[in-house]
């Protein structure tokens, strides 16, 4: 089978290349490889890549490079690996594929694939999580802090957002009905993990057919920063703030336009629309 390994070597803060270079004298069936030169080009690659016969790409880097990979093959039936090279690989928990760079090449090369579903907005496609309100807006900040990185900078990071921002007016649509809540954030997970580990959904199936649409209710900033920590082990779904929605069709609107994010790309603000693509992407598992 024809495979293809696109490479995003600054991802991880540009430790993939190293991880690349240590792995790929273990690849022994037929390939090719392309490393990707800036942001975006992932997707228009892989898109060219299925025009020449590609049946298999493998995505090498994190989350970002994972989702543009697949908005370069929606809608085929190519097959998806994953090479976790990148700073947060959230999506690869889901799919219990092994951190290790090597062992999840051995799975690669063991070939077992899975349908599983996709998330849809108006300007493309999401595989794992979407949202608006604090993480979009935390996100962003992070992205913007020049002086920091890792967890001081997210810890800087949220910070800054909570002196900036508050919980807003909000109307959620999920498949044609509306509820009206005070929030601070609207996460609409196919997948259980975003953030770097942060186990926002911890009930999220990633091959049902439906979202599960988390919802951060009206809590003062220093409960917010109680709730956090809890969220990387799960337990912040007993938080009586935390609601859980499921549905296949989601809207949201929020009283001031808000950024929105998905798979830890802004793409733009509120209102935003999101609909399930069940068993859309066959992934190598």
């Amino acid at each position: 089978m024809k495979t293809l390994f696109i490479v995003n070597p600054v991802a991880g803060r540009n430790n993939c290349y190293r991880i690349w270079n240590d792995i790929k004298a273990h690849i022994d069936f037929p390939h090719e490889v392309i490393l990707t030169k800036g942001p975006g080009e992932a997707k228009y690659l892989a898109e060219s890549a299925v025009k020449q016969g590609f049946k298999r790409m493998v995505a090498v880097g994190g989350d970002g490079t994972v989702s543009e990979v697949v908005n370069g093959i929606v809608g085929t039936d190519v097959e998806l690996g994953i090479i976790p090279a990148g700073s947060g690989n959230d999506f690869i928990k889901a799919l219990n594929i092994p951190q290790r760079p090597l062992d999840a090449l051995a799975v690669i090369k063991k070939g077992n694939s899975q349908s599983v579903d996709l998330g849809k907005h108006d300007k493309g496609y999401f595989i794992n999580v979407a949202g608006a309100g604090f993480d979009a807006e935390t996100l962003d900040t992070n992205r913007n802090l020049k002086i920091l990185r890792g967890s001081p900078a997210y810890v800087a990071s949220v910070i800054l957002t909570l002196l900036r921002h508050g919980p807003e007016k909000a109307k959620i649509t999920i498949d044609g009905k509306r509820y009206e809540r005070k929030l601070w954030l609207v996460a609409v997970a196919n997948g259980q993990y975003f953030g770097g580990g942060m186990k926002i959904s911890p009930d999220s199936a990633i091959d049902d057919g439906l979202f599960d649409i988390c919802l951060l209710g009206d809590i003062s900033r220093l409960e917010i920063i109680k709730f956090l920590p809890r969220v990387f082990s799960g337990s912040h779904k007993e938080h009586k703030a935390f609601e859980v929605m499921r549905g296949k069709e989601v809207k949201i609107e929020l009283e001031t336009p808000r950024l929105v994010q998905t798979d830890g790309e802004i793409i733009g603000y509120t209102p935003a629309r999101f609909s399930v693509l069940p068993k859309a992407l066959k992934v190598i598992r």
